[in-house]
């Protein structure tokens, strides 16, 4: 998380307020610290630093969902289009908001916050924490060019180094990841994460070029024994049935035996005090900066399955200007909200019933492709709502089960969630995904186009169902809706190279392939993918 210096405007006694925010934030107190800026943010509630500050403490402190509001009413009192300059440093916020995301579970969210971030204050933080999100959103390779842009501003980064060689080793590139290894290790030599990634990668990857593998992993969980002697038994076990298959004489036959669990693997470590890395930011005057910009990795050489799409939750941390948030169910660490002391907020208002905007269709011309099926749109109604707040305690049970991968048990509870209340519309938008992720991807597209008549404007829904038409072999229509999404979000990077991959490849149409490539590069031009789809456009003229 970011935190912010503070400005000479404030005065006594809001300033005290956050000045004893600071100390308490700064000695690793958050819950004294959010006291104390709460009370600032009574004191000076137009400041949109008193409530990011707030939203630091909060999320140091685990209320995420009590965090996000804070974050959310300092981008309201700064404004998104301000964000993107750099005059008052206000668009730390999305670094802040980036983080929350992630340690929320939402990589896809994070990931586009936290470019935008880096677009805007290319640093060490930056460029780490979006490889981060890359990581764990499945760009593997958009994480790895990441961190080597974060180890030209930090060469001697240890923790950098390491990351680098995880990335490197789930890219399946274990001599990579042992180079990436070895290097944290030069920088950092007691660096106990690095030391036991080093040995699991001679373990269990047996790196080729490199002369008796299984002694070294020897060798090397023994120096990471010396750096942790209280380390659990497991890596100890490992140790002891090597030392016995590379040792058999030397084995004393009065040891006791040991019960290894068979294929055990040790985990990759990495940084567990991430959540509370503090950068201090810098922020030059001057400078204006333009549209947000998300990054993409698929490449347009061939069809890639697509991730899994949003896993929403109730956290009420969304930006207020719709971006893509498709998320990988990961599951973080169960947070609970906690109410914190009640602040300054606008009297409620009695409910207002939403009025749904009509979206922007597209008008597609579609290549004729004889042979291809078409898909026989439901045409669901719109639901009507229920008891939301019943349905929302068995929509967090879905969810939790959703993000460790108990798909029908997720699929019961979203079920029982639109039961009371059918117009809860996330709920009909991760039903879809789980009933998908099961494998019956013609069965989720009804449920996605019910999520979309609830919100037909969701970039979430109408993405995931773009790519659900397409798994489920209807591309023609799956080209029609990446279309009507384009049209309704134009500068969607990922959209664009979606669309034009399904059109160079299943459809055979270069011609309409061509425009969407050249505005992947017109959005971004240091595209992970830019070499590759430069070949195909000079290929394809």
């Amino acid at each position: 998380m970011v935190l912010l210096t503070l400005g000479t405007g404030c005065k006594p006694p809001g300033a005290r307020a956050m000045l004893d925010g600071r100390e308490h934030l700064n000695a690793n107190r958050p819950q004294q610290a959010a006291s104390a800026f709460e009370k600032a943010t009574r004191l000076l509630p137009k400041d949109w630093r008193t409530w990011n500050h707030l939203g630091l403490a909060l999320h140091r402190g685990g209320k995420h969902a009590d965090a996000g509001k804070a974050y959310q009413h300092a981008i309201k009192l700064m404004g998104q289009a301000r964000m993107l300059g750099k005059r008052e440093g206000s668009h730390v916020l999305y670094f802040n908001m980036g983080r929350l995301y992630l340690d929320a579970g939402q990589a896809p969210s994070a990931r586009q916050h936290l470019s935008t971030y880096a677009q805007l204050e290319s640093t060490h933080a930056a460029h780490y924490w979006l490889a981060e999100a890359c990581r764990r959103d499945g760009r593997l390779d958009e994480a790895e060019l990441e961190l080597g842009r974060a180890l030209a501003h930090q060469p001697d980064s240890a923790r950098t180094h390491n990351r680098l060689g995880v990335v490197q080793l789930e890219r399946k590139q274990p001599m990579k990841a042992l180079d990436s290894f070895r290097g944290a290790l030069q920088k950092q030599p007691n660096y106990s994460a690095a030391q036991l990634n080093l040995a699991i990668v001679l373990h269990q990857h047996s790196p080729p070029n490199v002369s008796k593998p299984r002694a070294q992993a020897l060798a090397a969980y023994r120096k990471y024994l010396e750096m942790n002697p209280k380390d659990p038994q497991a890596v100890k076990r490992i140790v002891a049935d090597l030392d016995r298959e590379l040792n058999p004489m030397a084995v004393v036959a009065a040891t006791t035996p040991t019960n290894t669990v068979a294929a055990y693997e040790p985990p990759l470590q990495v940084n567990t005090n991430e959540a509370t890395f503090i950068v201090q930011a810098v922020f030059p005057k001057g400078g204006h900066f333009g549209h947000v910009v998300t990054t993409n990795a698929v490449p347009p050489r061939r069809v890639v399955s697509p991730p899994p799409v949003t896993v929403t939750t109730n956290l009420a941390v969304t930006p207020s200007v719709s971006k893509p948030q498709p998320v990988v169910p990961e599951p973080p660490k169960p947070v609970k909200p906690v109410q914190v002391a009640k602040v300054d907020r606008p009297n409620p208002q009695s409910p207002i019933p939403p009025v749904i905007p009509k979206p922007t269709v597209a008008k597609v011309e579609l290549p004729n492709v004889p042979g291809i099926a078409r898909y026989a749109y439901a045409k669901p109604k719109r639901p009507a709502g229920g008891d939301r707040e019943k349905a929302r305690d068995k929509f967090n049970e879905a969810y939790q089960a959703h993000r460790q991968n108990q798909l029908e048990k997720a699929q019961a509870a979203y079920r029982e969630a639109l039961t009371l209340d059918p117009g809860y519309q996330q709920a009909h938008q991760n039903l879809a995904l789980a009933i998908q992720s099961s494998g019956d991807v013609k069965a989720a597209l009804p449920v996605y186009e019910t999520a979309l008549s609830l919100n037909p404007l969701s970039m979430n829904a109408r993405y995931g169902f773009a790519r659900a038409l397409d798994r489920a072999k209807f591309p023609l229509d799956s080209a029609s809706e990446y279309q009507n999404l384009l049209k309704m979000y134009p500068t969607y990077t990922p959209g664009h190279l979606e669309l034009a991959n399904l059109y160079s490849q299943q459809l055979q149409r270069a011609d309409l392939a061509r425009t969407h490539y050249q505005r992947v590069l017109a959005l971004k031009p240091t595209h992970a993918e830019a070499s590759v789809i430069r070949e195909w456009l000079q290929a394809h003229p």
